[in-house]
């Protein structure tokens, strides 16, 4: 009788799981219907009518604008405020002295078919934490201006103390540009876009195509943002209205010379005039002659008038309260904030975000309540330096080191029609999945066929085949957007993803509603499609009986990085004094019980899901450390951090690639010691899964 029970009562449980995953996919099918293009279109058509600055009245409006848009759908919204360090320019001047005189126009000039190129509202074209400076001195072109450019000019015995160096736009964060400069003793920075860069040697320039013509600018913070991100003043803590403040001096991610943006339409007259050595073949850029080094020939008065202000900034989150699990948190994110309009940057993102909340609003009116709560987040302040979200991640820490099962990153996400994410390796299948489930408007196939066909061109027009077991390549996260504060300083597994395309106008007035309506998405079906592939993700990681990380892919991939890290210690010649077979031995452990978990989480019954996925929440936490990494303590996770000069891109293992990179064997002895007890924490955490599944 007592086994008719048990029976019974399994088949019961059964049924019921069974029942549960077709409500599930029945919901899905409903939000797939709805996001809608025109829907997109009539939000970013609102979100880019004026521009809206951090800080400004217009950007307050639209963090309005966006909480009545999610309370309207049903999502009760509030709107968080932080006081933060901000500037604005109040006049910027450049002149060349020799070898003549000639003053420059720095604004990017009007378009008479496009009115919101004569909005008087225009922030001028400037570097965000630039100091105030009025210089005059030599040119000196620095190619790209990272290390390796000024090891060549040193080489070439060229020396940049007390000089203006010239710079273009590429290759790293801009703020690392005016960083090195000011290491070598340079005076200021001017920073170009090149044409061979995003102008017209990659296309046709505006009005005739999307890349950037010859008076458009790019502005951009230039704080240093491989020390912490977020407000200058309050590192590590909230920037609430009474928050105490470091003093100036003691603030470390600000540069001390000035620095300004400029068109390659102006940096061709000062290249042009450049005396000293024909530049090595690689700098050589796309204006119609030959770039000289410099000193010589070139020579400019610069001069800027910054105003610093406490001002406030303005978060609009969004809630939908989970009903079995209220307090785990899943968070979908993009700021909102703009240099000008923002078009593509972010407001393809904020448009495709409410158009998901939109939505998932209807899912509520049909009955749908997800499992753990959604956080809906409009951030501000990101230009200036991950502001909003940093502020906002510092003031929840303890909360969100607790409870969020990850965070989903849009920021520009539509520019074109090609799909590309980045993440940390546990999500990697995850992405994937969700992108088989949405169309992708321009092939008609999944995001994912397109996905795989765009990085397989070859195989893919050979056999018009996507196998089964097709995977696709996604990228790895350092620095740069709002996943930051989420993933390198608590340790929240985090993706963000998006369509790219040719994209020439990024931070100028050009991106604009009409720059979007003739090359970005003249349809608005790629801004419907990321809302779809944001919602299924949000869902699904609400939702699902069992988080999705999965840990054996992670493992493989640290392994890989610690095969790296171990011949760059070699060329240094570290090894002679430095064992990696801690780490090794750690992570091969690792590895062995994450593939085991890997393979057997699907057999845990529901009495075990509760536990099994609060310790799959710990494992990304593991990976951080509280002492945080060499010089940068603020960034705490010791797989995933931005390197002192790569900028946005991610330096796995950060704390042993800073102790090879300052050929330092105990530094490197000690960061070993560290990763090693970070993977061993990480295999303990699996290994306790293992037991909750009975193996």
């Amino acid at each position: 009788m007592q086994k008719h029970l048990l029976y019974a009562s399994f088949l019961l449980l059964l049924s019921a799981i069974t029942l549960y995953g077709q409500q599930a996919a029945n919901f899905e099918q409903e939000f797939l219907r709805i996001p809608k293009a025109d829907s997109c279109r009539r939000n970013l058509f609102i979100l880019t009518q004026q521009p809206h600055v951090a800080g400004s009245a217009d950007d307050s409006a639209l963090a309005v604008f966006v909480k009545n848009r999610f309370d309207t759908y049903g999502i009760s919204a509030k709107i968080v405020t932080y006081y933060v360090y901000l500037p604005y320019p109040k006049s910027e001047t450049l002149e060349m002295t020799a070898p003549e005189k000639c003053n420059f126009d720095l604004n990017e000039g009007g378009w008479r078919w496009d009115k919101d190129t004569y909005n008087s509202n225009v922030v001028m074209p400037f570097n965000a934490y630039s100091p105030s400076g009025d210089i005059s001195g030599q040119i000196v072109y620095a190619n790209y201006g990272l290390p390796e450019d000024y090891e060549v000019l040193h080489k070439l015995g060229i020396d940049v103390k007390g000089k203006i160096m010239l710079v273009r736009y590429g290759r790293s964060f801009r703020g690392i540009k005016v960083k090195v400069a000011e290491e070598h003793g340079a005076a200021g920075v001017i920073i170009y876009s090149d044409p061979a860069d995003d102008g017209y040697d990659q296309g046709d320039i505006y009005p005739d195509g999307p890349m950037r013509p010859w008076t458009a600018v790019q502005r951009g913070s230039i704080q240093d943002l491989t020390i912490y991100p977020g407000d200058p003043l309050t590192p590590g803590y909230a920037s609430t209205k009474d928050a105490k403040r470091i003093p100036l001096s003691q603030v470390t991610d600000l540069p001390h010379i000035p620095c300004m943006p400029v068109s390659y339409g102006n940096a061709e007259k000062l290249l042009s005039n450049l005396a000293g050595p024909v530049v090595p073949h690689d700098w050589q850029g796309g204006l119609p002659f030959a770039y000289h080094i410099g000193p010589g020939g070139t020579e400019v008065h610069m001069k800027l008038d910054m105003d610093y202000e406490i001002k406030p900034i303005w978060d609009v989150i969004g809630t939908i309260p989970g009903k079995k699990y209220p307090d785990e948190k899943v968070i979908v994110g993009n700021h909102r904030d703009a240099w000008v309009y923002g078009a593509v940057d972010p407001n393809s993102g904020t448009a495709s975000l409410l158009e998901t909340a939109r939505g998932l609003g209807q899912l509520i009116k049909s009955g749908w309540q997800p499992e753990r709560t959604i956080v809906l987040c409009s951030w501000d302040g990101e230009e200036y330096g991950l502001i909003g979200s940093t502020e906002w991640g510092e003031q929840n820490t303890e909360d969100l080191s607790k409870d969020a099962v990850a965070y989903i990153n849009i920021d520009a996400p539509v520019s074109g029609t090609v799909f590309g994410a980045s993440a940390v390796p546990s999500l990697d299948k995850f992405i994937m999945n969700v992108t088989k489930v949405v169309k992708d408007p321009k092939t008609g196939m999944s995001v994912f066929d397109a996905w795989y066909a765009d990085q397989n061109k070859k195989t893919f027009e050979k056999d018009n085949v996507v196998p089964d077991t097709a995977a696709t390549k996604l990228g790895r996260l350092g620095s740069g957007s709002d996943y930051t504060v989420f993933l390198d300083h608590i340790g929240v597994p985090a993706f963000d993803f998006g369509f790219g395309g040719p994209y020439g106008v990024y931070h100028s007035m050009l991106d604009d509603f009409y720059w979007m309506e003739h090359w970005g998405d003249p349809t608005f079906e790629y801004h419907a499609t990321v809302a779809k592939v944001l919602g299924i993700a949000a869902m699904r990681l609400a939702d699902d009986n069992i988080l999705p990380f999965r840990y054996s892919d992670y493992s493989k991939q640290i392994s890989e990085y610690i095969k790296e890290r171990q011949k760059r210690a070699s060329e240094n010649q570290l090894l002679k004094s430095t064992d990696f077979s801690p780490a090794i031995e750690a992570c091969a452990e690792f590895q062995k019980v994450a593939e085991e978990v890997d393979a057997n989480i699907h057999n845990a019954g529901p009495a075990e899901y509760a536990r099994i996925n609060a310790t799959l929440m710990e494992v990304e936490r593991a990976f951080t450390q509280e002492t945080g990494l060499p010089k940068s303590p603020w960034f705490k996770h010791q797989i995933y951090a931005p390197g002192f000069y790569t900028g946005y891109a991610s330096q796995p293992l950060p704390g042993v690639a800073r102790a090879i990179e300052d050929n330092d064997p105990t530094l490197l002895g000690k960061e070993i010691e560290i990763l090693s007890t970070a993977l061993k924490n990480a295999a303990q955490k699996e290994d306790r899964i293992l037991g909750m599944i009975g193996k």
